[in-house]
């Protein structure tokens, strides 16, 4: 895991001389008042102790692995007692590759200081023991009508276990009640789970958006939403009464429009008796590139929100990831929400050498997929490790779980 302290208030941002945002920015500077303080890393093998084989689906040479990577980190929580709840996506990339991947939320502790990651007990899985899933999952019905399985591997029992076949989760946020909610893609869904992850509602689909992947997909219905761009980020603002799921990429529609760069936040209303729905309302953010994407979503307060905003390189040719601070008020009235640059996540300032990189730091991986505050001073971000991959920190070195810690200037 990795974390970034900013020294003031997070809102300090839009008072830091940010550089100019949106395509005209070139090669903007990070706040001064922004640096370095810590770094922690979870080392790629780390299974689930006890948990079951993967891999089987992946091709992968090294398969199957010993148990359950603890990977592909692209949700985060903190809990306020220095751990946290980390959330694997679906897996290995995409439904096919990933049906022995159980859906699953960790709890871990990282140690700046010593720059080590310690896996805690009491995480969790995700499951549907109530059947609310209409359609057919892995663990009841997915296996045993597959044409075609992998050497070694047999059914699992009917447990109503949820796999990354099932889902493609992408973003998490506990509510006021103590619930869960999240953000996939393969609907795209908002799934809600109670703190055992067993779900507690059927997946609530996105009105006119499917994928690929969408389960409700008809004959000769074509897909208006490209895999793997759904609700990778989800704020959920803090009186706790509206969750913010936002598409990674552009919709067919917009597109269309001429709206390649921008991504739609949804608004959502959640109702402790009559259950969460879609207003129908967005408002859109808009990428610097239309080639990029979206890391992580989630509030500040009322009226501000970070995003993180990436390109889809890694190591040495990684250019853009960067953290932006956001205003949802469209004061102009013109659709989009404001922007203000307030990490480069590729040069942050790092004058102790926390890094190990010299005075200056760079976060070079392909999907940086986690931000959370820690206090008003201090927010982690942590990548999506993409578990077996290479690239980030060299191409014959495996990818962590790595976070950092990073501050500024008091208020």
């Amino acid at each position: 895991m990795r974390t970034t302290t900013l020294t003031g208030a997070l809102a300090l941002a839009l008072t830091l001389g940010t550089a100019t945002t949106g395509p005209a920015a070139q090669g903007p500077t990070t706040p001064d008042d922004v640096r370095l303080t810590g770094r922690s890393v979870l080392p790629a093998d780390t299974f689930v102790p006890g948990s079951e084989p993967s891999g089987f689906f992946t091709g992968n040479p090294a398969a199957p692995f010993e148990g359950q990577p603890v990977q592909g980190f692209s949700a985060v929580h903190a809990l306020g007692d220095g751990t946290y709840l980390a959330m694997s996506d679906n897996g290995f990339g995409n439904k096919a590759n990933s049906p022995d991947f159980r859906l699953a939320v960790h709890h871990l502790r990282p140690d700046p200081t010593t720059g080590t990651t310690e896996l805690l007990p009491g995480g969790f899985t995700l499951s549907d023991p109530d059947r609310l899933v209409p359609w057919p999952i892995w663990r009841d019905g997915g296996c045993e009508a597959a044409e075609d399985l992998p050497a070694g591997y047999t059914c699992p029992p009917a447990d109503r276990a949820l796999t990354g076949w099932d889902f493609d989760l992408e973003s998490m946020q506990m509510a006021k009640d103590g619930t869960f909610w999240f953000g996939e893609e393969f609907g795209p869904y908002l799934l809600h789970t109670d703190a055992e992850g067993r779900l507690l509602d059927p997946p609530l689909p996105t009105p006119g958006v499917k994928s690929p992947s969408n389960p409700t997909l008809e004959a000769g219905e074509v897909a208006n939403l490209p895999s793997s761009k759904g609700f990778e980020g989800m704020a959920i603002a803090p009186n706790g009464q509206r969750l913010y799921p936002m598409l990674e990429g552009a919709t067919e529609e917009d597109k269309a429009a001429g709206l390649g760069a921008d991504l739609r936040i949804y608004d959502v209303r959640l109702h402790p008796t009559r259950g969460a729905a879609f207003t129908g309302e967005y408002l859109r953010y808009r990428m610097d590139s239309p080639d990029h994407a979206l890391g992580d979503f989630i509030a500040v307060n009322a009226h501000e929100l970070l995003v993180i905003e990436r390109d889809n390189l890694d190591g040495p040719e990684a250019r853009f990831k960067r953290i932006y601070l956001v205003d949802p008020r469209d004061q102009d009235g013109d659709g989009y929400v404001e922007k203000d640059l307030l990490v480069d996540l590729m040069a942050v300032p790092d004058p102790d050498g926390v890094g190990g990189m010299g005075e200056v730091f760079t976060f070079p991986y392909f999907t940086i997929e986690d931000v959370e505050i820690l206090d008003e001073r201090t927010i982690a971000v942590l990548n999506d490790n993409n578990y077996p991959a290479t690239g980030g920190r060299g191409d014959d070195i495996a990818d962590v779980n790595e976070s950092s810690p990073s501050s500024s200037v008091p208020r």
